[in-house]
């Protein structure tokens, strides 16, 4: 038994890449409340690591705790402006707090910018709907309809939005 505490306290410290991997098995399994101290540690060892900090705005985001997400996803978008998880992310945290015309500003700039990521102009178009610019909207649904034909929200929501446009 002493061997095994002995062995155990003598143990090294956690690596940042070590906690991110157990932090991120853990949102996986939508485990929010043990990833974020793993995180919490993660940063404070590597606080401009871009993975943890995504991971970090995800968990914060996940609990709605949105403000301290926003800050993450900030700082991450900051990191690498060509990162479009971050950047789908901070559009997300955005449209979360209300920040409409701030989402709508990130959504077009990363669909310029990653014209074929997937869902990238299904959720601009959400954010055109939102907005009243119902063309737009179906436009950006077009668009990502010719990338996946059978996106399966993309197709309801230009269901949605052509009914109304023949109702109008």
């Amino acid at each position: 038994m002493w061997q095994w505490l002995r062995r155990w306290l003598q143990r090294p410290p956690a690596t940042a890449a070590a906690l991110r991997r157990q932090a991120q098995h853990y949102l996986r399994q939508r485990d929010v409340t043990r990833a974020l101290p793993l995180l919490q540690q993660a940063l404070a060892l590597e606080p401009s690591n871009l993975e943890a900090r995504i991971n970090m705005g995800v968990a914060l985001y996940l609990l709605r705790r949105y403000d301290e997400a926003l800050e993450h996803f900030q700082f991450a978008a900051a990191l690498d402006e060509q990162n479009p998880t971050a950047l789908l992310n901070l559009a997300a945290t955005y449209d979360a707090l209300g920040r409409l015309d701030d989402a709508l500003a990130v959504l077009q700039r990363t669909a310029q910018r990653f014209p074929d990521l997937p869902d990238v102009h299904y959720n601009l178009a959400v954010a055109l709907a939102k907005k009243g610019e119902r063309n737009e909207a179906i436009a950006a649904l077009r668009r990502e309809l010719e990338r996946n034909p059978s996106h399966p929200h993309a197709l309801r929501l230009l269901q949605i939005l052509m009914g109304e446009k023949g109702s109008a």
